[in-house]
């Protein structure tokens, strides 16, 4: 008998139902007069309910207790779910059957998907059963993070445990893949090993010479140990070679430690270590050493030469009151010239200034203080200068109103009374000369002073004793009123003390005909005071058009004049000043006794300066198509025009300050930014004498003079120094990609690796997936954007002094970088510049990349230069086969005996 049923059921298996049922027509009828129970004292195999549906229809054979399920059938058991065109489930053997149909095409639709738990698999026919939970599944293809399992008879087992006939992995996605690797005999336990029969490496269906009689690969879903297989290569400097070969150490799920090092055949050897570091909600890191020892290859006086270099980023991710962060880069100034960086690190290979910082900060809560401390290096490898700041502290008090509550109305120049308190202390250490503070001889200056040491722990006492610490304390006050409606007004009051620990003491020594400078220790402070007031409005003025494209141009302008003071302290009764004879002849000279400190010494002479600034915008509406709400679009022509000078009324000549100009704007919706500052001299200069020295400069004799410009018809001066820069920032129309900080652009920092602030949290992320984040956030030099067809990205500045009579000092600078896209999969980048003072172009990168579905094609080249190297990389795009790579590189080394 057959019962017939449209739509869903539900079935169990505590109860057989009997019934004698005849189909006549449309119509069933049914004898329920009889139910029995069978078996029932058996206990059910079957341990919860199972659910299922089909689309088009499902039939059950009370009988032999079958049920068919046809069209887009649903089964769920537990954590086990069955998705396939037909199936069959006969309720006697506890099986159940699931397999495709075809269309008159032939094209096989519903292919039975199998999902246990996490995993899924779709295959062409399969058959479970729900005693045994063993499973015999033909043509079955599995995904495991990011790779593609296929199989042609499987055998899954009660634990799992999957025997595969016939078997191929791979991580690309098609039915037909590119590549696999593919075996005979394949055993998965899940969690722990692949043990596998012969396999060999395919290209589709032809074979290649890389073959193996057997393997066993471990599979933990959590990161594990393992060797990392080293590069190999030669280079005409240092031989052949084995790179990055080593051990990685899966500590725990929070650190792990990647240990590599190099061999070379003449004798060179290196050695990186690399750490990931994270605790969530708290922070995240990596910390990298890496040391190089290079041996030339003169054999009659090799040179040895020993590298190393540190890099460390640690980014907190707490919300609390305190954070550390860091961001380190420091080394041996020969490490970038003995190591080949451009392929790995191009901007890197050719940045000679490095800087590190480390950082921590405190928030006192319920306190309106905050303090911050940093541990400041910078480094520049070209000239060995290393400057440290150890450490530079500062505690700030937030702006207090002490009288807002006092007073009831908030506009009340009372109630914005404020004032806040910061102090800074600093200790900077470096190895660059001694710049001499002063303009005559002084007889015990060291010997060293002069000149760059190094930075060594043979020179620690040179160091120390160059080093500058200090701290100074600031304290400004400030209210702020209402003035004839239209205007306000500032006043303001602000108090500075220096903090020392030692001061300078001066002797005129008339046997030597020079000054002795001696250090004095001890606590030394001295205060200083400055005050004054600005006045400020703003002005609006709109011109409207009655037709045209134009409707109307607006200009805000933003005049102010503003009032300071502070004393001469430079007065000797202030007790920092003080007169110093300098020669036999009784010159005197008024010096500091802080001259050259950290935060040098309060300002020496009166001043009584009337300021006059005046900033403008300027915005045009145009009607604009893209708008369909107002019809218009703003258009910014001028984003800030602005001019400022001064006038000192207490000084007793050159009163008057240079006027400054600056220009900022916009063009075709920020694709064009262009800026102009310049400083234009008020004042005439005569020229006293001009010769020409050995090297053919113009060398000039001059003085400016106390005399405007204007007043002898020559303008309001002369333009002493300028600087222009204009900037393209090009992508194609209705482009939405950011190229604004690519991180692989030279002209926006470090290649190789996102600043800590650029990069995504690891939140709501499995621990497989959090590896593939890091791996995109460290390497993204690997990934190229395949949606834009291009960008351009052009940067030109140019830089004029001139000073009078003397011949304008003229640098220019040009950058360009950008990326084409030739085909959907073939994206070329470029960056250089050109060095108009060398009149050469500076270090060239040249990049291909293509996209071959489930592999990746590089190719890095600098065609000239000193850097002059190429790379090619074909690898496996997923990171589960990262070392399934060819590579072929000859480093700028290849090209020097």
């Amino acid at each position: 008998m057959l019962l017939f049923f449209q739509g869903n059921s539900q079935e169990t298996d505590s109860l057989e139902r009997v019934s004698n049922e005849v189909e006549v027509g449309d119509t069933i009828i049914v004898d329920t007069t009889t139910v029995k129970p069978t078996n029932a004292s058996r206990k059910s195999d079957i341990e919860t309910t199972i659910n299922y549906n089909a689309k088009d229809s499902l039939f059950f054979n009370i009988n032999s207790r079958e049920l068919f399920l046809y069209g887009e059938t649903h089964i769920d058991y537990g954590e086990i779910a069955l998705d396939a065109e037909r199936m069959d489930i006969d309720w006697n053997k506890r099986t159940l059957k699931a397999k495709y149909t075809t269309d008159s095409t032939g094209r096989k639709i519903g292919k039975p998907v199998f999902t246990d738990g996490p995993d899924a698999y779709v295959t062409d026919n399969i058959v479970y059963n729900f005693k045994t939970e063993r499973a015999l599944i033909k043509g079955v293809v599995t995904e495991q993070q990011g790779g593609f399992m296929h199989g042609e008879d499987v055998k899954k087992n009660s634990e799992d445990e999957l025997f595969i006939r016939g078997a191929e992995y791979t991580t690309c996605n098609l039915e037909d893949p590119h590549f696999s690797i593919r075996s005979t005999k394949l055993k998965v336990i899940p969690n722990n090993k692949v043990v596998s029969g012969p396999f060999n490496m395919r290209f589709r269906d032809v074979p290649t010479p890389l073959f193996f009689p057997f393997g066993m690969f471990p599979q933990p879903k959590e990161k594990s140990s393992g060797i990392i297989v080293p590069s190999y290569g030669e280079e005409r400097r240092r031989g052949f070679f084995l790179r990055n070969g080593g051990y990685y150490f899966a500590i725990s799920d929070y650190v792990d430690l990647r240990l590599t090092g190099d061999i070379y055949s003449k004798g060179g050897n290196g050695i990186t270590a690399n750490s990931n570091y994270y605790k969530r909600y708290s922070f995240r890191g990596t910390f990298n050493f890496s040391y190089n020892k290079s041996v030339s290859d003169d054999v009659e006086n090799p040179l040895e030469t020993n590298d190393y270099w540190v890099r460390w980023n640690h980014t907190p991710e707490s919300k609390g009151n305190s954070s550390i962060s860091a961001s380190v880069s420091a080394g041996t100034s020969s490490y970038n010239n003995n190591n080949n960086l451009v392929n790995q690190d191009f901007t890197r290979s050719i940045n000679s200034q490095f800087a590190s910082n480390i950082s921590y900060r405190k928030i006192f809560a319920g306190t309106p203080f905050n303090m911050s401390s940093n541990l400041r290096h910078s480094q520049n490898i070209q000239t060995g200068i290393v400057n440290l700041t150890l450490p530079d502290i500062t505690v700030n008090m937030n702006r207090i109103y002490p009288f807002k509550d006092v007073v009831s109305s908030s506009k009340s120049p009372l109630a914005k009374f404020s004032f806040s308190h910061n102090f800074a202390a600093k200790n900077e250490l470096t190895n660059d000369q001694v710049r001499d503070p002063f303009s005559f001889d002084v007889l015990n200056r060291s010997a060293k002073s002069d000149s760059v040491i190094a930075f060594n722990e043979n020179n620690l006492n040179e160091i120390f004793r160059r080093s500058q610490l200090g701290g100074k304390h600031t304290i400004p006050i400030s209210t702020s009123m209402n003035v004839l409606k239209y205007f306000t007004l500032n006043p303001t009051f602000n108090y500075q003390e220096l903090w020392y620990i030692k001061e300078l003491r001066y002797e005129y020594i008339a046997e030597e005909n020079g000054v002795r400078v001696d250090t004095v220790d001890g606590f030394s402070r001295a205060g200083s005071w400055s005050t004054g007031a600005s006045l400020n409005t703003r002005l609006y003025g709109t011109a409207f058009f009655n037709g045209g494209k134009i409707q109307a141009i607006r200009h805000v302008m933003t005049p102010s004049v503003s009032f300071s003071y502070s004393p001469d302290f430079s007065d000797t009764k202030y007790g920092v000043y003080s007169d110093v004879q300098i020669d036999s002849l009784g010159n005197t000279q008024r010096v500091s006794k802080y001259q050259g400190f950290a935060f040098g010494s309060p300002p020496g002479g009166e001043s009584k300066t009337i300021g006059l600034s005046l900033s403008n915008n300027i915005e045009m509406k145009v009607a604009s198509k893209k708008d369909t709400v107002t019809g218009f679009k703003k258009v910014k022509l001028f984003e800030n025009l602005g001019l400022s000078s001064g006038y000192n009324l207490a000084a007793d000549s050159f009163k008057l300050s240079n006027i400054n100009i600056n220009a900022r704007t916009s063009l075709f919706d920020g694709k064009v930014s262009l800026n102009f500052t310049g400083s234009i001299d008020p004042y005439e200069y005569l020229l006293i004498s001009e010769t020409t020295n050995s090297s053919g400069a113009k060398v000039v004799n001059q003085r400016r003079l106390n005399r405007f410009t204007w007043n002898n018809g020559n303008g309001i001066g002369k333009l002493s120094s300028m600087t222009t820069a204009v900037s393209f920032n090009l992508s194609p129309k209705g482009s939405k990609r950011n190229t604004s900080a690519l991180p692989s652009d030279p002209l926006n920092g470090d290649q190789g690796i996102i600043p800590p602030e650029d990069q995504v949290g690891f939140d709501g992320y499995s621990d497989f997936e959090r590896q593939q984040v890091q791996h995109i956030q460290n390497n993204p030099e690997q990934y190229v954007d395949f949606n834009v067809p291009w960008t351009l990205r052009m940067q030109y500045s140019i830089n004029r002094n001139k000073r009078g009579f003397q011949e304008a000092s003229i640098r220019q600078s040009f950058q360009f970088s950008g990326t084409l896209g030739l085909t959907d999969k073939t994206q070329i980048t470029f960056n250089s510049g050109y060095d108009f003072e060398a009149k050469d172009f500076t270090t060239t990168r040249v990049g291909v990349t293509r996209d071959l579905h489930c592999w990746t094609m590089n190719f890095d080249w600098v065609p000239f230069g000193r850097y002059q190297s190429y790379f090619l990389s074909i690898r496996v795009k997923s990171s589960v086969l990262q070392d399934l790579k060819l590579e072929k590189r000859r480093s700028f080394f290849d090209f020097f005996n």
